[in-house]
């Protein structure tokens, strides 16, 4: 306890001498104050030009004009809260997706940044370069033996594409086992395309080098897969998710929880999602409520439901469970939260 005090009172006593010290140099002049000398400037004549010199162009040249007239808007405007940023998008991961058996590759970049990178990747693995069709963004790798005994012969095709979010892309792999020249629907080993994902996904996420564009793939415009559409009019608004149905309710599961919500309920046969949100944000304002609140504060129910309008798109709908109206702004909010998680 003594010690303690000691020191605390050794560090004041030592501030208080280095001010003394400085306040010495300044009264003897060393440092003179310069902080005052503004109040002692006077008004000195306009400068004098040389004769045949205009002094015009020193002028203002924009001048504020007065407001003439002032009309004020009807209604009422209402700020909004920023809505937090979501945690996984733009942090440069490569992420390994699965969904029943088949796994791809996520990472940032558009199709055409990951293009040269998956050059580099397969010129260091040593496979050789079948065919490479930047339109499509494949690339399709020569036969290979990967024994060495000659009994066993594998290729591969890598397939770009543009991820959900925007800036984003995914790597589909398909693997070729003793056959043919025809490339088969899925793969011949999921177990070796799982292998070959992971070898990518790992490469990827190690490599430090800037993502060049490619003149080989400019098949991606960089607009994502997922849309924020409609009006307040109708169902309001929706996000339109141009995923194959099985992928896109997935996607979706995952993307709510992930966004903080509680799923209740799930119904594949009906596409619906069942949901309990807390707002976090305001709980935590609010912890002096909660200390004498039984239940969550700001609880909401909303029911998702997930609607195939054709093949390879859907629509995402947000509202009440019990049939009361969502405010506009809260099903655009939380529609943009749920699009941020949407991988």
């Amino acid at each position: 306890m003594s010690n303690h005090m000691h020191s605390t009172v050794f560090r004041v006593m030592t501030v208080s001498l280095g001010l003394a010290v400085l306040s010495g140099c300044a009264s003897d002049g060393a440092f003179r104050d310069r902080g005052n000398d503004y109040r002692k400037a006077k008004l000195s004549a306009p400068l004098e030009l040389p004769p045949g010199v205009s002094s015009t162009s020193l002028d203002d040249k924009y001048v504020v004009p007065g407001l003439q007239t002032h009309t004020v808007l009807p209604g009422e405007f209402e700020l909004q809260r920023p809505e937090p940023l979501a945690k996984n998008v733009g942090t440069a991961e490569v992420k390994i997706q699965t969904l029943e058996g088949k796994s791809w590759i996520l990472l940032d970049g558009d199709p055409n940044q990951v293009w040269p990178r998956m050059r580099v990747f397969l010129g260091r693995a040593g496979l050789k370069v079948a065919r490479a069709d930047g339109a499509t963004s494949t690339i399709e790798t020569e036969w290979r033996d990967p024994n060495g005994d000659g009994n066993t012969r594998e290729r591969f095709r890598f397939r770009l594409e543009q991820g959900v979010q925007k800036g984003t892309s995914e790597i589909h792999l398909l693997t070729q086992i003793n056959g043919g020249e025809q490339w088969p629907v899925q793969s011949d080993s999921l177990e070796r395309e799982s292998q070959m994902v992971r070898v990518v996904a790992q490469y990827l996420a190690d490599s430090e080098q800037d993502a060049s564009v490619s003149m080989l793939a400019q098949r991606s415009d960089g607009k994502g897969k997922i849309f924020l559409e409609g009006s307040p009019e109708g169902d309001g608004q929706y996000l339109r998710l141009q995923l194959p149905e099985d992928r896109a309710w997935a996607a979706l599961g995952l993307a709510l929880v992930k966004a903080g919500f509680e799923i209740e309920d799930d119904r594949r046969e009906v596409n619906k999602y069942w949901l309990n949100y807390s707002d976090t944000e305001a709980d935590e304002m609010g912890w002096f409520t909660r200390l004498f609140s039984a239940r969550r504060a700001n609880l909401s129910r909303y029911v998702v439901e997930l609607r195939p309008i054709a093949n390879g798109e859907s629509l995402i709908y947000l509202n009440y469970q019990k049939g009361r109206r969502l405010r506009d702004i809260e099903r655009e909010n939380l529609l943009k939260r749920i699009m941020g998680y949407m991988y």
